[in-house]
Formats: C-alpha cells, structure tokens, sequence
C-alpha cells in the first residue's frame, strides 16, 4: 500500500520511506508501511515495529535524523553517569569530606 499518504500532526503528508518522529516518547524512525483499516489510517515505524496513528506523528528532516544517531539512550547515559561516579567515588576516596 505504498500509494497510501497520511497527515501527520502539522497536516504534512507522510510517506512510506519518510523519516518520522512520535510525539509521546520522541521516538524515531523511517515508515515502512501506511494501512488504513476502516476509518483509521496507521503508520508502521522500523524502530519499534509498531503501528501509529499518524496524528501524533511529525515528520523530521535528514539533519534531526543526524542528529538522532548522535543522541545517547536513556539507559546508556545512566550507565556512564554511574561509572563516572564510580571512577569519581574511588578518586576521591583518599580525601576527607568538608565539613565540621
């Protein structure tokens, strides 16, 4: 069904290869497919393989998908965070607090 078009949520049309971001999570991905079922129109996303309903879609351009590889997931700036502050609890292990 790639001759389907739906609107995203700034009523831009939205394609199958199109570059998509989903506004409740800021999750992002290309479209691999549009289906309409009844009334509904939905928007199948690589990055998760889920079906959206495109109104809460936004279409973004080459250099937020850029930008987007360069962004760290949630998970992995927790996981730095914690072994910088490992690394930072051995460094200053040797130090007295202030204080007193």
């Amino acid at each position: 069904m790639s001759d389907v078009i739906a609107y995203d949520m700034k009523n831009h049309a939205i394609s199958v290869g199109a570059q998509v971001k989903y506004a409740g999570t800021h999750t992002r991905g290309k479209v691999k497919e549009i289906r309409v079922v009844g009334d509904s129109t939905w928007v199948l996303v690589d990055s998760t393989n889920l079906y959206y309903d495109p109104h809460h879609l936004e279409l973004v351009s080459k250099e937020m998908e850029t930008a987007d590889k360069e962004t760290q997931s949630l998970e992995e700036f927790r996981r730095r965070l914690d072994e910088k502050r490992e690394m930072l609890q051995a460094t200053m292990g040797g130090f007295d607090e202030p204080g007193g």
